[in-house]
């Protein structure tokens, strides 16, 4: 639905307005590029309104961004590298206290078994969104080897992957995300396929940009997670679950340290990639047209406040107020406000993108946590099977710290 304009600098953006707009619709039938700084004169209206188009949106730079290939190729070098250092802290041997052990290796090398191993690489690899036939076919190997070599019982744990993959896309189906499911199926997650942002002077058009560009922060968000938990699943919880603990003494409180670390170090790094500073910046700019509403719990003369219009089509000025289903609301105080009041989506939308820095901020302290936790388990415990694994996922680390500093950076040039 929304395609990256890469001829036209920052400001530019592309849009498709919504289909209740006829005027829009016969002056937009071939998706015509539309600069956002556009000069259409202010309407006049009964109410009190302004011209939404008279919000200026200030020029962000458009850092480099990987191609899907490239990242996910090195991605996947990352989770089998992760892979490795599992089984490091699953099957490490006695040695490393000193010549005393009876241990001959630093690991059980004999105790591990090289087909799971083969098995989760595969899957490392067919993890990606383009591989779905690999892993399909790696599905049935895991399910005919673990049924052979093992019992039925290891056969669930490459089906509870499948189970949770229905469950979480489940709602694709329902009746009353319709028209959602169409607009879902447009849009693509990937960084060269990014939505833009149409500086329409018509509220209605800037509030369906809204539900769009809602629709696809959230399927972003849910492809983040649900790619990091299967990510985090394969690494470090199917080599716990073919372990045989009979000859293995696990470190319970070491192993979850690890996997917490790898799920935190997965999500900032698919975060990086599928929501760049110029994305943030299209959220950004649709929530500063957007505005918010403020419910008003006691207020005199509500007979003689107008009520909230759908069909107006220019924002409400600063401090405006109106009557919308039996209550009263007061618009922002700062721009003016297309939001439709009582709507939940409106108002956290505003929340999280009306500010520039807000959302960047969450991301920048969900990083800062996680380089202090790993400093906190390297401080607390120096053993040579915990510093390496550390330290090789603060190498990793390193790739979010810098695109997060980055982008912090160029925010603080423009808005600082």
């Amino acid at each position: 639905m929304h395609q990256r304009n890469t001829n036209n600098t920052n400001t530019g953006a592309t849009f498709s307005p919504s289909s209740r707009s006829s005027s829009t619709q016969h002056n937009d039938t071939s998706n015509t590029r539309i600069i956002a700084f556009c000069g259409t004169p202010p309407r006049s209206s009964s109410i009190s309104t302004l011209p939404t188009n008279e919000i200026e949106h200030r020029y962000v730079p458009r850092p480099p961004i990987e191609s899907d290939f490239i990242f996910e190729t090195c991605l996947t070098i990352c989770k089998i590298i992760s892979l490795f250092l599992q089984y490091l802290l699953i099957y490490k041997s006695e040695k490393w206290i000193g010549p005393y052990s009876t241990s001959a290796s630093f690991i059980h090398w004999h105790r591990i078994d090289g087909c799971v191993i083969g098995i989760l690489i595969i899957f490392c690899f067919a993890l990606q969104e383009k591989l779905i036939l690999l892993r399909i076919i790696i599905n049935i190997i895991a399910f005919i080897y673990s049924f052979w070599f093992y019992s039925w019982k290891y056969v669930l744990v490459f089906t509870y992957p499948l189970i949770c993959s229905l469950l979480v896309y489940q709602d694709q189906n329902s009746k009353s995300y319709q028209q959602q499911q169409q607009q879902q199926q447009q849009m693509s997650i990937s960084s060269n396929s990014l939505p833009g942002h149409y500086c329409s002077p018509h509220a209605y058009d800037l509030r369906y940009e809204t539900d769009c560009l809602r629709i696809e922060f959230n399927q972003r968000i849910r492809h983040i997670l649900f790619s990091s938990f299967l990510s985090v699943y394969y690494i470090c919880i199917v080599p716990l679950a073919f372990c045989d603990t009979h000859y293995i003494r696990l470190d319970v409180t070491l192993l979850f340290q690890f996997s917490f670390i790898v799920f935190l170090s997965l999500i900032m790094v698919y975060t990086s990639h599928y929501l760049p500073l110029e994305l943030l910046t299209v959220f950004h700019r649709n929530g500063k047209h957007l505005g918010s509403w403020q419910c008003l719990t006691n207020h005199n003369h509500s007979s003689t406040i107008p009520s909230w219009d759908e069909k107006n089509q220019i924002g409400y000025e600063p401090n405006s107020i109106v009557k919308y289903k039996r209550q009263i609301y007061r618009s922002s105080q700062c721009s003016s406000t297309v939001a439709e009041p009582a709507n939940m989506y409106h108002t956290r939308f505003a929340i999280l993108f009306s500010r520039p820095f807000i959302f960047p901020l969450i991301l920048c302290s969900i990083q800062i946590i996680l380089v202090i936790l790993q400093i906190l388990f390297l401080l607390l415990d120096q053993r040579w099977f915990i510093v390496v694994p550390q330290m090789i996922l603060f190498i990793f680390n390193t790739y979010t710290i810098g695109h997060t500093t980055r982008d912090m950076y160029l925010l603080y040039l423009v808005y600082g």
